[in-house]
């Protein structure tokens, strides 16, 4: 059974959570209204709604539901060799509250919280949900990073010839290249400084001195190496599987975009489509705003400019962004919620009783 002091000690305050919703809706917001100003159309924009067939929202929720799905597979694969059961049905769950607190937060940064909460609640210490949160991580820079270089390699660049970024005129074609390159080197010093700690450690501490940042920092460097060590001893298969599985949510991610464009009666070649919303979501992963919000809705119509008319841009970006991210965002700050009010009440009520015996 879960305890009920444990998800109390990863303080998950509400305040905390509405000011990320407060600055995601902002700076969406924000984005639409210079892709408003982008586009200098408002009525058309607008008009550019009706032209979505409600029936292109079924596949549409397929896609976001096999986010959660592919996100929950994965992270039960994770927690399997850390000896606490968590079931697979509790972990779809887990995964839409990650999601949804990293998109309210700026690089999605509370996605591991959130994960870290949910691991706890369900009877897992704070030490083993620490080794499957730096696994989760590890394991999403690996998936990204092999699928934008083995995208690179064969060929995927060649689709995007000829699209070029409106506003900055950089190809597309050379943007994904150099977004595959990043993430291969990311995830590179990641793996290379989480299996060997201690060189890196001195280098950073020669360079920085010990701030409080860098013992930060070095602390990070130090439970991604305890992570690694477990898996290396136990857990080497289910990596690889949890790398397979983020085909997954990935994949649901990347579709997305196509199965939109399509809702909007444009039809391109599906490919093409799929290899812009990764390169998308590769200039996206690190956007210092709570779920790239603000920045996603000015990139996802410069990378469907060539595709669609300019009356639609904003329609479509809307509808992408709420099947994509503002849908998790409700559905799983939902559940997120309910986690801290139950824990609250149940929290609360040995304080109440006790107040009553000591009268």
């Amino acid at each position: 059974m879960p305890t009920t002091e444990r998800p109390a000690e990863l303080r998950l305050p509400p305040g905390a959570i509405r000011l990320g919703a407060i600055a995601f809706v902002a700076a969406s917001i924000i984005g639409f209204g210079a892709l408003f100003l982008i586009t200098q159309d408002i009525g058309a924009s607008l008009d550019g709604f009706r032209q979505f067939d409600p029936r292109w929202a079924i596949p549409c929720l397929v896609l976001a539901s096999l986010d959660w799905i592919g996100g929950g597979l994965r992270l039960w694969l994770l927690v399997l060799p850390l000896k606490f059961d968590v079931p697979f049905r509790k972990c779809v769950p887990i995964a839409g509250a990650t999601a949804a607190l990293a998109s309210l937060t700026p690089s999605g940064s509370g996605g591991g919280p959130a994960q870290l909460y949910g691991l706890v609640r369900n009877g897992g210490s704070l030490g083993s949900a620490l080794a499957g949160n730096f696994a989760s991580v590890t394991v999403n820079l690996m998936f990204l990073s092999m699928a934008g270089l083995g995208a690179w390699y064969f060929g995927a660049a060649d689709a995007l010839e000829g699209i070029n970024l409106p506003l900055v005129g950089v190809s597309a074609a050379s943007l994904f290249e150099w977004s595959a390159l990043g993430f291969g080197v990311i995830a590179s010093l990641v793996l290379l400084f989480g299996l060997s700690p201690r060189w890196p450690r001195a280098v950073v501490l020669r360079l920085f001195g010990r701030t409080p940042k860098v013992r930060k920092a070095l602390r990070f460097l130090q439970e991604l190496h305890g992570s690694i060590i477990i898996y290396a001893r136990r857990g080497k298969r289910y990596i690889v599987l949890a790398v397979l599985v983020d085909v997954i949510p990935f994949g649901a991610r990347f579709a997305m975009g196509y199965a939109v464009l399509r809702g909007f009666g444009v039809e391109v070649p599906f490919w093409n489509v799929f290899m812009l919303h990764a390169l998308l979501h590769f200039l996206l992963y690190f956007m210092p705003t709570p779920g790239g919000s603000g920045i996603g809705e000015i990139l996802a119509p410069a990378l469907m400019s060539p595709f669609l008319p300019d009356h639609l841009l904003v329609a479509y970006t809307a509808v992408w962004r709420f099947f994509l991210t503002y849908l998790t965002v409700i559905a799983g700050g939902t559940v997120l919620f309910r986690w801290l009010q139950a824990d609250h009440r149940r929290l609360a009520r040995p304080a109440s009783d006790d107040q009553i015996l000591n009268r």
